[in-house]
């Protein structure tokens, strides 16, 4: 049975510091599950902000809270106001980033989400140069999934494109297999 209540004092709950108001859920184990922040609410160095859910998973590790400003993320900047989602290990799942980067030799735009794999790699992202991937070109502003391997997924095209006798016009979905072979969709 979850169980909630509302703080009626400041008080330290499992190792976090919670302000008065703050309203925390807890799981049937009596660990804590979710909570609404009355204030800013530092929780494993990060600053989660006021008047905004976060999440735990059973272990105790964050899952997912809304950044109170901008904020570092191993080599990347989570937008203010972002809604981040961890990884059970504590590495970024995803976020909206808020500078232009590099991650892992691709060019990743600004104001946008970004998603990872566990292990740190990018994992889909929007495309802030256009740019050949594994023979296909990817226009800016385009959605792009790899693989775990860092291999091309997924994109839209950039321009009208016979990839394997397939006709592909500019916006369409290309999606690629493993083995390199094209997934047909059909529209």
């Amino acid at each position: 049975m979850i169980k909630s209540g509302m703080l009626s004092e400041d008080s330290l709950v499992q190792g976090i510091f919670f302000k008065k108001g703050t309203i925390l859920g807890f799981d049937e184990n009596g660990k804590l599950w979710r909570c609404r922040i009355s204030g800013t609410t530092v929780i494993n160095e990060l600053h989660c902000m006021a008047g905004s859910e976060v999440e735990f998973y059973p272990e105790g590790n964050l899952l997912s809270f809304i950044t109170a400003s901008e904020t570092k993320l191993g080599g990347i900047y989570a937008a203010a106001e972002s809604l981040v989602m961890l990884h059970p290990n504590g590495s970024v799942f995803k976020c909206d980033i808020s500078r232009g980067t590099v991650v892992d030799e691709y060019p990743v735009l600004a104001g946008k989400d970004v998603c990872f794999f566990e292990n740190g790699r990018l994992s889909a992202f929007y495309l802030s140069k256009d740019l050949l991937i594994d023979g296909v070109l990817c226009p800016e502003g385009s959605r792009v999934w790899l693989r775990k391997n860092g291999r091309f997924s997924a994109c839209t095209a950039g321009h009208d494109v016979e990839i394997q006798d397939v006709h592909y016009k500019a916006g369409e979905l290309i999606v690629l297999r493993e083995d390199g072979t094209l997934v047909h969709l059909s529209p």
